[in-house]
């Protein structure tokens, strides 16, 4: 078989064409998987995965001395821009004191805690028991823990030794060893209500 000059130009022409077709239908080709890496790598970043957990004990210390033991039925922790993390089921918290004893606990039905802001809202029948066994009871209770204090301004009763005090919003300290009560609705005697 004998190719004429013709065809054998022709034929390398094609074969040059085939070639540059395949290297732009390759370069095409790796540009949209480079554009689908990225789609695919801005919804990983862009999505974030909820984080649960069941029974749940975490140990907070500082310099070595532990400081609180937090109790969890579930925890829900949710990575996204302002991090927060829910205890639905509600939460149990036991505060410790220089001396490895517990100096008050914390109890509620529901609490959301803001990681980066560093506050901790308790809600639904939020109990608080000191060391003197001084006890508070709400609805409501914020700690923030930049500041040390807790505080609401839903009603409240405290309950002493002595009396038994209900108001409407309440500051103290977040060993709830000092408080106030903004606005005192009522003081009762623990002696006269045992008469």
């Amino acid at each position: 078989m004998k190719f004429s000059a013709r065809k054998v130009v022709l034929f390398r022409t094609g074969y040059k064409t085939l070639l540059f077709g395949l290297f732009i239908a390759l370069l095409f080709h790796s540009c949209d998987m480079s554009v689908e890496k990225e789609k695919v790598e801005k919804i990983l970043n862009d999505t974030f995965f909820t984080e649960q957990a069941e029974n749940v004990e975490m140990h907070y210390s500082d310099s070595g001395t532990l400081k609180a033991i937090i109790y969890a039925p579930t925890l829900e922790r949710h990575p996204v821009e302002e991090p927060f993390t829910i205890f639905d089921k509600g939460i149990t918290s036991y505060f410790y004191g220089p001396g490895g004893k517990v100096e008050n606990s914390i109890k509620s039905n529901y609490g959301i805690s803001y990681d980066s802001k560093k506050i901790v809202e308790l809600r639904n029948d939020v109990r608080v028991v000191n060391i003197q066994q001084e006890k508070l009871n709400t609805d409501k209770l914020i700690w923030d823990q930049n500041t040390g204090k807790i505080y609401t301004d839903a009603f409240v009763k405290i309950t002493t030794p002595e009396n038994i005090i209900f108001g409407e919003g309440f500051e103290a300290n977040q060993d709830f060893s000092e408080y106030r009560i903004f606005k005192v609705k009522g003081t009762i005697s623990v002696n006269e209500e045992n008469k």
